[in-house]
């Protein structure tokens, strides 16, 4: 109990240590990509490298005591804490994927921003509270480090952020989008099948949908394979975020500016993959590091909804397929 009231405890801490980041500055390095397409694995293998600052579960879940913590010497501490609530939970991994779960997993700021604003996607109403997150992050690590960040809700986000932060730098990681929808459908079943604490405390939305039987019931049901209400939705969105894509890439200088990713390079040869990313940041590669191991491919069997639907989202992504050179197929690897 005293563990839960811990974790879940809600008055800001931080507000006497504020006017400590007041001047700091950070170059911010946003991964940019779709839900499910390969973004949590290339933060997870940028952050190995030691080059950056990363947003982590820990600076996620205890927010507003981040500053108080490293000041007075509990960072510690509260990791331990966070450790041993997931160790009681038997929350080791995410449950849709098999990354492992520790106070230190890199995670999206777009958590933080719902938690505070119920808004996911940077905007003009939670820029103040991004920044701030920013400079937290800053002050507590290697101020000298670039801040590394994600949030797939900014996928096309990107003009918006450019113009709030013109020294911003992009890498874009693009997947197969009939991979891409399968794996969010199927992630979203995983964690309504069973409630994740994890993911609980990420999100008061999903935590919400396990407080009433008839809400649970109502979105098992919206993502199940009895309706296509879901997938046809998650088609749309999907084909918007990539056609936004299209349309304002050119606003970005190309190599200066961002870089563009494909899943299936960074896991068919990742130590590649990952030395273009730091040459385009022009940051050291960590030779000492085997990218290889990051990867645990495996067979994707599309979903007999997707596999329906093929020829539709081929006629309706055509320029984003063909952009990439991508085709639609009912099964493959990674």
């Amino acid at each position: 109990m005293m563990l839960m009231k811990n974790i879940d405890s809600t008055s800001d801490l931080d507000i006497q240590y504020l006017d400590k980041i007041k001047n700091i500055s950070f170059q911010p390095v946003f991964i940019m990509g779709l839900q499910r397409s390969g973004t949590s694995i290339l933060y997870k293998m940028l952050g190995a490298t030691n080059c950056f600052n990363v947003i982590i579960a820990y600076h996620i879940i205890k927010y507003d005591e981040l500053l108080q913590n490293h000041i007075n010497n509990l960072e510690d501490n509260a990791k331990d804490n966070l450790s041993e609530f997931f160790r009681h939970q038997s929350q080791m991994t995410r449950g849709i994927d098999r990354l492992q779960i520790t106070p230190d997993f890199p995670e999206e700021y777009g958590f933080l921003l719902a938690q505070k604003t119920k808004q996911s996607r940077l905007n003009q109403n939670n820029l103040s509270l991004f920044t701030e997150l920013c400079k937290k992050i800053q002050f507590i690590s290697n101020s000298k480090k670039p801040l590394l960040l994600k949030n797939p809700f900014d996928f096309s986000n990107f003009t918006y952020i450019r113009k709030m932060f013109p020294n911003a730098k992009f890498i874009f990681i693009h997947r197969n989008p009939m991979k891409t929808l399968n794996s969010q459908v199927k992630a979203m079943r995983t964690l309504l099948q069973n409630k994740s604490a994890y993911m609980a405390m990420l999100s008061p939305w999903y935590d919400q949908v396990f407080d009433s039987n008839i809400r649970l019931r109502y979105y098992r049901f919206l993502y199940s394979s009895h309706t296509p209400l879901r997938v046809t939705s998650a088609i749309k969105r999907i084909a918007n975020e990539t056609d936004i894509f299209l349309e304002n890439i050119d606003v970005l200088q190309k190599d200066e500016e961002y870089i563009n990713v494909q899943y299936e390079d960074l896991c068919g040869d990742p130590q590649s993959t990952i030395a273009g990313i730091m040459k385009f940041l022009d940051l050291p590669l960590q030779s000492n590091l085997n990218y290889r191991d990051f990867i645990k491919p495996r067979k994707t069997v599309l979903l007999k909804e997707l596999q329906r639907r093929e020829q539709f989202i081929s006629k309706r992504m055509d320029k984003y397929l063909t952009y990439f050179k991508y085709t639609t197929e009912s099964s493959s690897q990674n």
